[in-house]
């Protein structure tokens, strides 16, 4: 949740007027007051509202309630109902309000209403910037990116990038960095477990790059141990240890990609310059604005941008989704298949690979990371963190 929220009023009764009792709330913004179902939804979909407050004494309040909660689960809701009844009160609250207020709203019971529902919707911690990253295809180096991006944002940060490997039957990061750590996803994301700092500060496995990666189960049947409630844990406790957290995600929207995908700050959508994998992609990018994602914080990122096959450009994938590309990673086969074969390649300064996906960590961390003239440019990743043990995937 923003500091300052972004709150939309859904009511139906022109009698009664909602705007006042959050007047004398600073923290709160009222950004529309709606009278239907559908503006109130499109209004949720378009922007991104922390908020909804809903007359529950509207015609379909409940319908409303519960359609918002389906289509942003992280969106606070407040109902606000004339009627005392527990029944109505425990009807709301199956619907998917987090918060019953009685109306006349008294400025206390709203208050603490309030501070409940922020405490609800809020991360523990919010320390950490999460970034996912999925492909929208197969074999389109999406796993790839993710290990060098985290690379890039530890040494743009100054400190360690946390790197969560969810592709939990057949992830690939632990290989990419050829390295067995002791233990994985499975260890601290199952049911019912409870884990702390210190517990997961042991589970994630620090390299001499910066990077602390978790990786997928050891064992696959362990793969179908890990909950989505364990992931949440894992990913909010995550919050307080690193400056950025990259997670790798699966081509598949399961409900753990669905815990990993709500709150991110950035999504990274991975596509190459075919039709399959754009077509891939824009279902995936409906998908995320039909879930709550704002459109800031989607990102297309076309992979071997350069390779020349099709009759698909960039340009074309930027009049496609009305936005630039979030990044284009050149195509360098050659040196990107010599890397992965012989831990280590010869670093001319001229990478384009490696450029490009400094550039792509720089954006993400711009908020964090204000660079000076004097400021010292980091080594290559190449030269830097290519070793035959504990190595970085060195392109895409």
């Amino acid at each position: 949740m923003p500091q300052v929220l972004r709150v939309c009023l859904f009511n139906r009764e022109v009698q009664q007027s909602l705007h006042q009792p959050f007047q004398d709330f600073p923290h709160l913004r009222i950004v529309g007051q709606v009278a239907s179902a559908d503006e109130m939804l499109d209004w949720i979909s378009r922007l991104s509202v922390d908020l909804a407050v809903v007359n529950l004494d509207s015609a379909q309040a409940l319908e409303v309630v519960e359609q918002i909660r389906q289509m942003t689960p992280r969106c606070g809701i407040l109902g606000i109902s004339r009627s005392s009844d527990p029944n109505d009160i425990i009807r709301a609250m199956r619907a998917g309000c987090n918060q019953y207020v009685r109306w006349p709203v008294d400025t206390k019971d709203l208050r603490e209403a309030l501070e409940q529902i922020t405490m609800q919707v809020t991360p523990r911690n919010v320390g950490a910037r999460r970034v996912c990253v999925l492909g929208a295809s197969g074999g389109n180096g999406s796993t790839t990116i993710a290990c060098n991006l985290a690379v890039e944002l530890a040494g743009l940060s100054g400190g360690d990038c946390g790197l969560v490997d969810l592709n939990l039957e057949l992830g690939d990061v632990g290989c990419l960095f050829d390295v067995q750590p002791v233990y994985s996803v499975a260890d601290v994301c199952r049911d019912n477990m409870e884990i702390d700092r210190s517990v997961l500060e042991k589970a994630f496995h620090r390299l001499n790059c910066g990077v602390s990666i978790l990786v997928r189960p050891h064992k696959l049947e362990e793969a179908y141990e890990v909950s989505p409630e364990g992931v949440a844990n894992m990913l909010n406790e995550a919050r307080a240890l690193f400056p950025f957290l990259v997670v790798d995600l699966p081509r598949s929207l399961d409900p753990i990609s669905v815990t990993a995908l709500t709150d991110a700050d950035r999504v990274l959508v991975v596509a190459q310059l075919t039709v399959a994998s754009i077509r891939n992609a824009t279902r995936i990018h409906e998908w995320l604005r039909k879930m709550g994602t704002p459109e800031n914080n989607i990102g297309i990122v076309l992979n071997r941008a350069s390779a020349g096959i099709g009759h698909i450009k960039p340009e074309d994938v930027e009049a496609h989704f009305g936005k630039p590309v979030f990044a284009a990673i050149p195509n360098d086969y050659h040196r990107v298949q010599s890397s992965l074969d012989a831990g280590y390649t010869k670093d001319d300064g001229r990478n384009p690979v490696q450029a490009a996906i400094r550039e792509m960590a720089r954006k993400i961390a711009s908020d964090l990371v204000q660079q000076g003239p004097e400021e010292v440019e980091p080594a290559p990743l190449l030269k830097r963190f290519w070793r035959r043990r504990e190595k970085v995937p060195a392109g895409v």
